[in-house]
C-alpha cells in the first residue's frame, strides 16, 4: 500500500470539512416556522390579531407574535405543542361548519363572536370535541400577551415595538429604565 500524497490528504480533509459545515443545513426546516404549518400559522396569526390589533401602535402581526409562539412551541413550551394541534383543528373545524371558512377567512367580527363563544366555553362537545375551547383560547391569548410584550429576545416584541408604545426605554435594565413623559 502506497502512502497518501499531502495532495491527497489535504484533498480528503477538505472534502470532509466541507461536509460538516454543510451538514447543519440539512437539519433546517423548510418555511418560515419551526413548530406551525404555514397554515397553522395563518390561523393562530390571525387569532393573535384579534387579541391585539393594529390602530396607531404596532398589532401583533407586527410585532412578530407568531415567531415568538413558534419559537417557544419547538422549545421552552414544547408540553404545550398537542394543546395547538387540537386547538387550531376544533377552531378551524368549528368554523367551516358555521362558516363554510377557516378562521383566518371569516369576517372580523365573526372572528371576535367565535372567540367570545371559546373564552366563555359556548361550545359542546360536539363542536369541541378535544380539550375546553376557554382553555385554548386563554393559552393562545397568555402567549401572545408574552410575545408582544416581551423582550424581543424571545422572537416576538419586534425592533421593541410595545415598548416604544408604552415609551419605555430599552433595552431593559432593571434599575436604570427610565420613562418618557
Amino acid at each position: 500500500m502506497s502512502k497518501p500524497s499531502r495532495r491527497d490528504f489535504i484533498q480528503s480533509v477538505s472534502l470532509a470539512f466541507g461536509s460538516i459545515l454543510l451538514f447543519p443545513s440539512c437539519l433546517q426546516q423548510s418555511g418560515n416556522y419551526r413548530f406551525f404549518t404555514s397554515d397553522e400559522a395563518k390561523c393562530i396569526l390571525a387569532f393573535c390579531e384579534q387579541i391585539i390589533p393594529k390602530d396607531e401602535s404596532a398589532g401583533a402581526t407586527d410585532a412578530g407574535v407568531i415567531f415568538y409562539i413558534d419559537r417557544q412551541l419547538s422549545g421552552v413550551f414544547h408540553y404545550d405543542q398537542q394543546s395547538y394541534r387540537n386547538g387550531i383543528k376544533n377552531l378551524q373545524t368549528y368554523c367551516s361548519g358555521k362558516y363554510g371558512k377557516n378562521f383566518e377567512s371569516i369576517a372580523s367580527g365573526d372572528q371576535i363572536s367565535v372567540m367570545k363563544e371559546m373564552e366563555s366555553n359556548q361550545m359542546n362537545e360536539t363542536q369541541w370535541p378535544i380539550g375546553k375551547p376557554s382553555d385554548f383560547f386563554n393559552l393562545v391569548l397568555s402567549h401572545s400577551m408574552q410575545g408582544f410584550y416581551g423582550s424581543p429576545i424571545h422572537g416576538g416584541n419586534k425592533d421593541y415595538m410595545s415598548f416604544e408604545m408604552l415609551r419605555i426605554d430599552y433595552p431593559l435594565v432593571i434599575g436604570q429604565n427610565r420613562y418618557r413623559s
